[in-house]
This record gives structure tokens, sequence and C-alpha cells, in this order.
């Protein structure tokens, strides 16, 4: 005999109001469990673990950028940092890829949306702009005159280029890095490029289209700047000109479409099990041979962060690697990222670690102490900047694109 649905809320309709304060409970966790065997990351969504990547990605570039300031002959503890700091200057191809694969997912998702182009490229400008239009006033106009300084003349004297985002043009023309404490702004200027030509190949194209025009252009920029960089007269324009670099962010791209297509975590660990030594392997070999190989390095390392970006994004949240990713202190880093990459330069050009020993001659420029402080009074200033920065001036902006979604 089946029993009576009706049976127990008559009988014990006190017991039965009592359990809602416990079912709730109990659903809450089963929900949380299942969220955490989800991917971490999913279309559309807000993925703090790429945050944290992102964070990686700015701490190697910045302590490239300050330990480089080194004297390798003082300590041989600077000596062995500032070598193995060379593979920092690497944290920019993580940038380019987590940005290939971020702005491609956003423009798969919003493709069908009205407005698509107008939304994403206001979006972007909202970003982007703000910081890096007022860096340039400060840099140029308001810190000469106010620190009798000249060390901004020459990125004064070729500013139309830095205006209008055309740096590492001009550097690939002139084969020479003209910007001084400005230099590092021909990477924004490749994103940007990437910004206003992307969305319009991407609506041209299906996913799986895409992931073929973009394998396509990875293997074509790879050989065309292997033939550019057999001629010296062409050095930097392997290492700046968009052409040369968007390859990293064609990477990213390619993940953005797969994950699209339903790339699986069971193939990306087969996948990566093999690949993953062998491209470690190669890229600290090349660090360490301190060549360029005809600009093979630029591809190696594109291939060793997208191999390993596909791990994050394709891991469940409850991972180990995906807890590590979500670390407050990563999360932080990676939310003031753009802020601390553009201040950097500047500052460690107006505070040299030279200038800074010559006041203090009694610890002398041999001193491992003086080194280390250094670098950690820098990274502090630095992130204290970033962070005024942010909320003083990008966030308001920030929140403006809410109307354009």
């Amino acid at each position: 005999m089946h029993p009576n649905p009706l049976a127990i809320p008559l009988i014990a309709p006190d017991a039965v109001a009592s359990q809602p304060a416990v079912r709730p409970r109990s659903s809450e966790f089963s929900l949380e469990a299942c969220e955490q065997d989800l991917p971490v990351w999913k279309p559309g969504s807000h993925c703090p673990e790429l945050d944290g990547v992102r964070g990686i990605a700015i701490l190697l570039v910045t302590l490239y950028r300050f330990i480089k300031e080194w004297d390798p002959s003082a300590h041989w503890v600077l000596g062995f940092s500032k070598t193995y700091c060379e593979f920092g200057q690497r944290g920019v191809d993580l940038f380019f890829v987590l940005s290939g694969f971020l702005i491609t997912g956003i423009l798969l998702h919003t493709k069908p949306s009205p407005g698509y182009f107008k939304n994403f490229i206001v979006r972007r400008a909202l970003r982007i702009f703000p910081l890096y239009f007022s860096a340039l006033a400060v840099c140029l106009f308001v810190l000469p005159p106010i620190l009798a300084t000249n060390v901004f003349d020459l990125p004064r004297n070729n500013q139309l280029f830095l205006w209008t985002y055309t740096s590492n043009v001009y550097m690939a023309w002139t084969n020479t890095w003209c910007f001084g404490p400005l230099d590092h702004f021909w990477s924004l200027a490749v994103e940007e490029h990437f910004y206003l030509i992307w969305p319009a190949v991407v609506f041209c194209f299906s996913s799986k289209a895409l992931i073929r025009f973009s394998l396509l252009m990875v293997f074509v920029v790879g050989i065309a700047r292997a033939i550019v960089a057999l001629s010296p007269e062409y050095g930097l324009a392997v290492d700046t000109l968009s052409l040369f670099r968007c390859d990293a962010l064609m990477l990213g791209a390619v993940l953005a479409a797969a994950m699209r297509n339903g790339l699986s975590s069971d193939t990306v660990t087969a996948v990566s099990k093999h690949l993953l030594p062998v491209l470690v392997v190669a890229c600290s070999v090349v660090v360490l041979a301190g060549s360029r190989w005809l600009g093979l390095t630029h591809t190696l390392f594109g291939l060793l962060w997208v191999a390993l970006l596909a791990v994050v994004v394709t891991r469940s949240r409850s991972h180990r690697m995906s807890r590590h990713l979500r670390s407050p202190w990563l999360l932080w880093l990676g939310k003031y990222s753009y802020g601390m990459y553009v201040i950097q330069l500047p500052l460690v050009t107006l505070l040299p670690l030279s200038w800074i020993a010559s006041q203090m001659p009694w610890l002398g420029i041999a001193s491992l102490f003086l080194s280390i402080a250094y670098v950690v009074a820098l990274f502090a200033a630095t992130s204290g900047l970033a962070f005024a920065s942010y909320d003083l001036l990008e966030k308001p902006f920030l929140n403006m694109k809410r109307f354009f979604s």
C-alpha cells in the first residue's frame, strides 16, 4: 500500500513547518558542490581565476623591470636573480595570450547582439583610454616642470606616435627604443590595434573557421618574423610591430573558439601531459641562451602560455590550481595590473637604483640589502599608485560600461 502524500502535513504540521529551515541549507550545499565541479570558465561570465592569471603576468613583468636595475657583480644572489629575471619579460606574452582569449570570448558571446561593434569599442575605450591618456599628460607635461627633470624629453619629442597608438610602428621603422620611460607603451599599441581589427574578423567567421584562420595567422606570422629577423636593421620590428607580435593573441583566440566548440578537460589533459614539459624545457633553454632564435622565442612562449591557460580554464573550481589562482593577493594584483604596468617604467626611470645608492654612499651599490629593499619599495609604490589610479580615475569610467552591454 502506497503511503498517503498528505499524511505528514495532516499529522505533524509543526514538524513540517520547521523543515524549511533545514532543507534550503541542504540544497545550498548541494548547489555549491555542483558549482565547485563546474569548469572555471563559461561564456559571458566573470572568471576570477583569470584575474589570478593576470596577477601572475604583472608580477613577472614588474619584478623583471625592477630587478634589471641590480648590479650582478655586486653579489652572487643579484647575479643569479638577474639572469633568471629575463623570464619575467615573457609576462607580456602571457598578457597577449590572455587578452586574445578574453576578447575573442567576449566577441563570440556578444556577436548576435545589437550594437556589437559600438558596444565593444566603447567599453574598451572606457577601460583603456582614461589611464593611458592621463599617464601621457602627466609624464609629458606635468612631471617635467615639477621635478625639473629631462627624462621625458625623448618621448615628448616623439609624442605624436604615443597619442595615436603608433609608438610600436615608429620603433620598428627607426629600429630604436625611442620613447625612453614610455618605451613599454609599444605593447599597449599592439593590443589597441588588435581591438580595432579583431571584432570585424570574429564577425565574419564562424567559431570553427576562426580557429583555422587564427592557426594560419600563427604560422604565417612565425615564418614572416623569422625572415625579417635575418636582417639586423629590422631587429626591433620583430619584437614590437603588431604584425609580428599578434601570434600570441591569435593563440588565445584559438583557445576561446575551441572552448565555444566544447573543448574538454580530458583532451586538454591528454595534450598538455606531453606538450607542456617540452615547452617548459624549450623556453628555459632559449631564456638561458639569451638568443632570439629568429623570433622563435615569441612563438614558444605563446604556445607555453596558451597550453597553461587551457589547463586553467578547463579545470573545475574545486581544483587545487583554481583555488590558488583565487588567492586574494593574486586577485588584487590582477585587478590593478593595468595601472601597475603603465606606472612601473616611468617610476623606475625617475628613481633608478644607481641614483638611490649615490644618495646613501655608506651602503654602497654592492649592498644586497639595498637592492632587495629597492625592489620591495618600488613594488609597494607601484601598487599604491595603481590602487589610487583605479579608484580615483578609472572606476568612474568603468561604471559607465553598463550603458553599453
